[in-house]
């Protein structure tokens, strides 16, 4: 009995040996892998001021320090030198010269637009925006970037943070978590078109970018910003005295060239050129910051064929095109070719006439090495450009007449477009866990009583044209939701089960729309144009914190009530939906009287807005906010996070 017990302890001290030497084996040859990764990882080089830089799979994440410095400007400042009569004058730091016209505007670092900011995949961002404005309050947003760990860094006064106040400073702090082309800018409208803007690109190592093969060249130069430009009241008056022409330009890289005008303070501008080689393929990285109108804009080169391979930073099945349509927000890159005889070639950019009085251009040059220098680049010929011609193709991610070959002609529209990716396997699904209708459109006010509009400071108008969506009218709480939900009056919440006991007797209700969203359910949402607001044109809706799949759209002839779209919908006639590879987006057009249906699943916690692109309805109450998760969902904001709201002292008498 002793002998069998001494044998059985001895086998089971074995036994322990052998599993505890396993179990340390497998940890040492962990950390040599470890060690081998260190030591063949090259640490980030000391020459790189900045994360611009080659990309590769197996470095380290950069800490990106970035400093823009807010301030009021001048276009054809001190620092032009004698530019334009001196062209190389134009070229010095912080010369701004837009399309020729002197006014004054905003800038980041005295730049318009702004510092591109280039970094790679997973780098983190610090970002320290200073600002000098005097009597402003910003919020600097990401756009592209979800901030899944980050969400007080998302840049919206007033939901995510307090306004960044004239004379402080605030850094952002964050992941470049999304690769792709994006951009930054302020949140609030019309400091956008002001000037607080610029390019977001994000780069992934060979391996990881699935059209590494298409391309031989990334130049961080090939990167185009687009913005609309309007001139000063006293230029805007003089433009408006002269039939034909237009009160704004299109820049291309904060560049154009506004038509002369006598007895106008017009200069004549230089051009942005973007240079390649011959034989070789270029990725180029387009953003349109929008403007004023945010009216849609098409891009072209002249005898060059763009091969598009990305919206809005998401890659896409690459389609062979002549020229893009693009909406205010949206990124588009596409491939260039250089195969034309050694040339300089115009790339122009026009905004619809539909959109305004006049059409609004601006153009750059592409410019081959060899080409004569200051000769005329060439233009595109007039059957180049004939849509259905068999020779020109134009990708319109705007329009919604989409259903027949009729319509399309030579266009290749938004349902056209498939991801190279297949959709997230749960949101196949035909049916899902939220579907949500949001029908937005205006209400009108007759100046005949004033009372019936409630907003304060107007009394007398003749018509007023009120945004509502799901017939709310946005407006902001008086503290950050994100992380002040608790300061924020109740009775200026609204929810669709929780209408503020103020609005029962009010035509229109004003008020912080919420939507709230179960964490991890999937959603579509049904965004609905119902009309009105003595335009036609379409709108252009851009959702904070998310990319969504854009599974279906669609202009309809008929009414575009709620109750109207409901039933269609149900009975499946309302729109083809694709639920195998639709294009991935953060903004998407919805057509005017039309719908477009949007599927994203809300794994994001926070507070994170849905608003309308054109200035004035982004900041007269064409939003709502979707509000994901519950409060121990959000990450913990850093500490001493600033802290703002309304303030009432106590009561008090004088004697």
């Amino acid at each position: 009995m002793g002998a069998r017990d001494r044998t059985s302890r001895v086998t089971y001290t074995a036994m322990s040996f052998r599993s505890t030497a396993f179990r340390a084996s497998i940890f040492f040859g962990l950390a040599t892998v470890v060690a081998a990764i260190l030591w063949f990882t090259p640490p980030p080089h000391p020459d790189f001021a900045s994360c611009e830089r080659p990309c590769k799979e197996l470095d380290w994440p950069m800490i990106c320090r970035i400093k823009l410095t807010l301030e009021v400007y001048q276009t054809f400042s001190r620092s032009c030198g004698n530019c334009p009569h001196n062209a190389s004058d134009c070229f010095r730091k912080f010369c701004v010269t837009a399309d020729g016209f002197q006014r004054g505007l905003l800038t980041a670092n005295r730049q318009m637009p702004g510092p591109v900011i280039q970094v790679c995949e997973n780098d983190i961002l610090l970002v320290d925006v200073v600002n000098r404005v005097p009597g402003q309050g910003f919020g600097i947003h990401w756009r592209g970037q979800p901030q899944k760990e980050t969400p007080v860094m998302d840049g919206v006064p007033m939901v995510t943070q307090c306004p960044i106040p004239s004379s402080t400073t605030f850094q952002y702090k964050f992941r470049a978590s999304r690769a792709g082309t994006h951009l930054w800018h302020a949140q609030t409208g019309v400091q956008l078109t002001d000037g607080i803007f610029g390019a977001l690109i994000v780069r992934q190592s060979a391996g990881r970018d699935p059209h590494f093969k298409e391309y031989d060249v990334d130049d961080p130069n090939h990167v185009i910003v687009i913005n609309e430009w309007s001139h000063g009241f006293a230029i805007q008056r003089l433009l408006e005295s002269n039939p034909g022409t237009s009160s704004a330009s299109l820049l291309i890289n904060g560049r154009s060239q506004a038509k002369q005008l006598d007895g106008s303070e017009h200069l004549d501008a230089p051009l942005s050129t973007f240079t390649v080689s011959p034989g070789n393929r270029y990725r180029f990285r387009v953003a349109y910051a929008g403007g004023d109108r945010a009216c849609p804009v098409t891009v072209s080169v002249a005898s060059h064929t763009l091969r598009v391979i990305s919206l809005d930073g998401n890659p896409i099945t690459p389609r062979e095109i002549t020229s893009v349509v693009m909406a205010a927000g949206e990124r588009t890159d596409f491939v260039l070719t250089a195969d034309q005889p050694v040339s300089n070639y115009w790339l122009h950019v026009s905004a619809a006439e539909d959109c305004d009085s006049s059409t609004v251009r601006g153009a750059a040059i592409l410019r081959y090495e060899g080409a004569p220098e200051g000769s005329e680049p060439i233009s595109p010929t007039e059957s180049s450009l004939e849509l259905g011609s068999g020779s020109s193709t134009l990708l319109n991610t705007v329009t919604g007449k989409c259903t027949t070959p009729e319509e399309k002609g030579g266009i290749v529209c938004l349902p056209d477009i498939k991801s190279l990716h297949k959709m997230r396997h749960e949101l196949m699904e035909k049916k899902v866990d939220i579907t949500l209708y949001l029908a937005f459109g205006f209400k009108q006010f007759s100046g005949e009583n004033p009372a019936s509009y409630p907003r304060q400071g107007v009394s007398r108008v003749a018509h007023v044209f009120v945004p509502q969506l799901n017939n709310f009218t946005f407006i902001f709480p008086s503290s950050p939701l994100l992380t002040q939900a608790e300061d924020v009056d109740h009775d200026l919440m609204c929810r669709k089960e929780t209408l503020p006991l103020r609005c029962q007797s009010q035509p229109i209700c004003d008020c912080v729309h919420v939507i709230d969203l179960p964490l991890r359910g999937t959603v579509e949402l049904i965004l609905v144009d119902q009309g009105g607001g003595g335009s036609d044109a379409s709108h252009v809706l851009h959702l904070h914190g998310y990319s969504f799949y854009v599974v279906g759209v669609a202009q309809l002839e008929g009414p575009t009530d709620l109750p109207r779209i409901q039933q269609l919908d149900s009975e499946g006639s309302l729109v083809t939906r694709n639920l195998v590879n639709p294009v991935l987006k953060d903004t998407v057009t919805v057509p005017h009287k039309g719908v477009s249906v949007l599927r994203f699943k809300a794994d994001n916690p926070g507070y994170w807005l849905l608003h309308d692109q054109h200035v004035s309805n982004w900041e007269n109450g064409f939003d709502v906010i979707f509000h994901v998760g519950g409060p121990n969902d959000v990450p913990t904001p850093p500490k001493d996070f600033p802290r703002c709201g309304s303030w009432v002292g106590p009561e008090f008498f004088l004697i």
